[in-house]
């Protein structure tokens, strides 16, 4: 027990860390009521997996509690600092790009709303990316 590092001893998780698993819980509680707002709006509710958009309540409803479960695990690893983490982390920033280029790419033709699209990229790629560079930049904090 010697070897073990407590949490007191540990350095902190900062301002940054505590963000984004604050926001990992509320995009897997997001993903726990994909089913609802599939059926309250289906144009803007559904789960987009690998591009693919789901239709369908029975679709959201067993997915998205899947994808809700993994963003918890996600957010407990990033709250106590676990370096198995970081993996997950890896393998995250480079779903992100590739779903949201996935999406996008099959999409209709039509008008974009580019401000929306920026935004969205941003806040997106810093919370998939930018958690994935920051863990692995400051893995000696891991456990």
């Amino acid at each position: 027990m010697a070897n073990e590092t407590s949490d007191s001893a540990r350095a902190p998780r900062g301002w940054f860390l505590t963000v984004m698993t604050i926001l990992f819980v509320v995009l897997a509680f997001s993903d726990f009521t994909k089913a609802l707002q599939f059926a309250r709006n289906p144009v803007v509710g559904g789960l987009v997996v690998f591009g693919h958009k789901f239709h369908g309540v029975a679709h959201n409803l067993v997915l998205g509690p899947l994808f809700g479960i993994v963003f918890l695990i996600y957010a407990h690893g990033i709250w106590r600092l676990r370096a198995w983490v970081l993996p997950l982390a890896i393998v995250y920033a480079f779903y992100v790009p590739y779903n949201l280029v996935l999406f996008w790419y099959q999409q209709p033709e039509g008008p974009r709303p580019i401000p929306f699209i920026v935004i969205y990229l941003a806040i997106a790629l810093t919370g998939s990316i930018g958690t994935a560079i920051y863990l692995a930049y400051h893995r000696e904090r891991l456990s």
